[in-house]
């Protein structure tokens, strides 16, 4: 017949329904005067939370911007040398932008008279990109000038005017361009453009009745890109002619530095690309591409008014909850602990501890070493589809808390298998013979703990894989204690 123990193991175990609820609810309460009290302290620390949870993201915004930048230069040597430190070390990034060579020239002159005031310069004067390009993307100038040519045989009379104020050597030039091959190909195009700014020179040229005809049948044309003023309609309608004479009304008073002869081809220019579409592109300014240097200055950006003041709320939130964690985890194993025997209370105080450092260890990892390898993985998928990122810092406190806590509950793993063992649902030798089972659903779980990203999945399944091992020593080193009542125990 079993004997009964010395000491009543159940004597202080046993509460009602009511009695947990009470518990239950003097935990929270205490849990909540912590936290109020963390926040109260999380208030003055909120502006440092905030600086210091974009550091990551600057980071690697200024990283992202940093390669996006040595990429422009890659195949360029000498340019990686001179600019390399300038990029990396002073965090200065190129972007290219089109400047209007004219206006470019015409200011520097202004601006510098004394150095450039003596530059032979004619602004708005044809070049080469002025024609229209062929499908193979050649120019039209062939098709141009044979255009003339064809007109000119038919004695009509623009072209009769135009090949008029051509001198006898300009004319071997219209000649040798009109028979196309016969010329190389790239003389071909400076002969052409040379023609052209003889006739942009000429006054007589947009003072012709033939040339503006062409340029208003261009204008009044269906198909044209002047139809998509609704040119058509009688209040929309433009006057071919009030365009001329406000034109010509510039040359009398110039602007910008112009002088008369800059007005007639920049007027010229406007007429001869009108009369003839097919062949020459629409009266343009003709550019050129520089980089421009700037120092990026990273900002994490808020689209409200009410945002940053939201943000610094849960900036102090975040604070006072880390700050009174402790109390808070404290709070709710007390609640645990109401429930358990009094020999099995003390491992309270064992584990309290040990869950308290692995889930800040978690949270640290996640945050100084996982965030920023993570943000340049995904960053590399802006890079590769050319769209800059422009973070958001709401949605970008949302990422940061998301990861950490995934890091931090994961971590509580070797926790939780000494509890599985504990309470006899696993043995150590059941988690030794199905480690690669384990290993499988550990990164099936940091998939789902994890943004939706490769990366961050490994950065958290490979120390996991860590743990998994630890808690295996764990269990082999603290045992399961044997159950006082293996023995046949009849309480009565």
């Amino acid at each position: 017949m079993a004997k009964n123990p010395k000491e009543d193991l159940f004597a202080d175990s046993t509460m009602t329904f009511g009695e947990h609820l009470e518990e239950l609810r003097q935990c929270l309460f205490r849990a909540a005067i912590g936290l109020v009290f963390g926040v109260g302290f999380g208030l003055f620390l909120a502006d440092d939370v905030i600086q210091q949870i974009q550091v990551p993201l600057k980071k690697s915004l200024r990283g992202y911007y940093q390669i996006q930048a040595l990429d422009k230069i890659q195949n360029d040597e000498l340019a990686k040398a001179e600019q390399a430190g300038l990029i990396t070390a002073e965090n200065y990034v190129s972007n290219d932008i089109e400047v209007e060579l004219d206006q470019l020239i015409l200011r520097l002159k202004a601006a510098v008279p004394d150095q450039l005031g003596a530059l032979n310069y004619s602004p708005y004067s044809f070049v080469a990109d002025d024609f229209q390009l062929e499908v193979d993307g050649e120019s039209r100038h062939r098709q141009f000038f044979a255009h003339i040519k064809t007109s000119l045989d038919g004695e009509q009379s623009w072209a009769v005017f135009l090949h008029g104020l051509l001198e006898e050597q300009q004319r071997e030039v219209f000649d040798r361009v009109v028979a196309a091959g016969e010329n190389p190909y790239d003389a071909e195009i400076v002969e052409a453009v040379s023609l052209l700014n003889v006739w942009s020179n000429e006054a007589a040229v947009y003072d012709n009745a033939d040339i503006r005809e062409l340029v208003r049948t261009t204008i009044e044309g269906p198909d044209t890109w002047w139809a998509q003023l609704d040119t058509t309609s009688d209040d929309e309608k433009i006057d071919v002619e009030a365009v001329f004479e406000n034109l010509t009304s510039r040359i009398k008073d110039p602007e910008d530095g112009l002088s008369a002869e800059d007005m007639t081809r920049r007027i010229n220019k406007f007429a001869l690309s009108n009369a003839f579409p097919e062949y020459l592109r629409s009266a343009r300014p003709a550019t050129i591409t520089l980089p421009v240097w700037e120092k990026k200055d990273i900002r994490v950006q808020t689209l409200n008014a009410h945002e940053g003041f939201m943000i610094w709320l849960k900036a102090a939130f975040i604070a006072g909850f880390v700050i009174g964690s402790p109390w808070i985890f404290f709070q709710l194993w007390a609640f645990v602990a109401a429930g358990l025997y009094p020999h099995e209370r003390k491992y309270v105080y064992i584990y309290l501890p040990f869950c308290l450092a692995l889930f800040f260890g978690g949270a640290a990892m996640a945050f100084f070493i996982v965030m920023e390898p993570v943000l340049d993985f995904l960053f590399s998928y802006n890079r590769m589809m050319a769209i800059d990122p422009d973070p958001r810092i709401s949605e970008w406190l949302g990422f940061v808390l998301f990861l950490p806590i995934g890091f931090g509950i994961a971590f509580q793993l070797p926790l939780v298998m000494l509890m599985l063992q504990r309470i006899g649902m696993f043995t150590t030798s059941a988690y030794l013979a199905k480690w690669r089972v384990a290993i499988l659903v550990i990164f099936i779980i940091a998939m789902f703990l994890t943004p939706a990203d490769p990366l961050s999945m490994l950065l958290l399944g490979g120390p996991l894989t860590v743990l998994y091992f630890l808690g295996i020593l764990l269990c082999k080193f603290m045992p399961r204690n044997k159950n006082p009542y293996a023995e046949s125990y009849d309480p009565v």
